[in-house]
């Protein structure tokens, strides 16, 4: 072969291996590029997976919690109810109340007899009684002390305006929203009834119970009866 000829031949050999040597190289970009991408969509199912079995877990320990909690509260109702306490004098809580607009918070008083009576005084003023509110096993009476004026309602009367109410439902409820938490370091409650609406903080600190309590009605022969709504009115 002429020189010339061999030459060309060389250089289209090697023009042949450069670009078989490109394809390769390509070839093998594009490979890791595709394991990367397949690594990259692994560990995200696998992140994925994870999170999954961890927010489960959580679900889980929370609904455990949940169970555990609904758990220790009945267990505390039912000893709240074996133990069936007698008497109750709570000295030292706090009650807020919202009547037409008007907001009103004030320390106050509650006692309690079993199947007999209950008594919830209301001292705004270094131990000035304003309000009381006593409810035995017939009947309702609120007594505004600053105006000598009260109102009594009986229990079908209570339930006509939407508040079904009686001896033995004070009870229980004393039983499982008061006596049943005893061990913890106050209650908070709310109350919607009858277009009023309130709250009491109770220290359970101050809880006496099984004890003597003094729950003489008031004589309330020098006062004036009057309506809820006239007696509401005009506190």
């Amino acid at each position: 072969m002429k020189p010339s000829t061999i030459q060309n031949m060389k250089r289209r050999l090697y023009i042949i291996a450069l670009l078989a040597m490109g394809m390769i190289v390509a070839t093998g970009c594009a490979n890791k590029k595709k394991i990367a991408r397949q690594q990259e969509a692994e560990l995200r199912r696998q992140q994925d997976s994870i999170a999954l079995v961890q927010k489960q877990q959580e679900e889980l320990a929370r609904a455990e919690a949940e169970a555990l909690e609904r758990q220790r509260l009945q267990d505390s109702i039912e000893a709240a109810r074996k133990a069936m306490v007698q008497t109750m004098n709570i000295p030292r809580m706090t009650i807020t109340v919202v009547i037409q607009g008007k907001q009103i918070t004030t320390p106050a008083t509650l006692r309690w007899q079993r199947s007999t009576a209950i008594s919830l005084s209301i001292q705004p003023m270094a131990g000035i009684e304003m309000l009381r509110i006593e409810a035995n096993v017939d009947n309702v009476t609120i007594i505004d002390k600053l105006n000598r004026r009260y109102t009594r309602l009986t229990y079908s009367e209570l339930a006509e305006m939407g508040v079904e109410m009686s001896q033995d439902e004070l009870d229980a409820w004393i039983d499982n929203h008061i006596l049943a938490h005893r061990d913890e370091p106050q209650l908070t409650m709310q109350v919607t009834r009858a277009g009023m609406s309130g709250s009491a903080v109770i220290y359970t600190n101050t809880i006496q119970t099984d004890g003597n309590v003094n729950l003489r009605p008031t004589n309330v022969e020098t006062y004036r009866q009057v309506s809820l709504q006239q007696l509401i009115s005009g506190i």
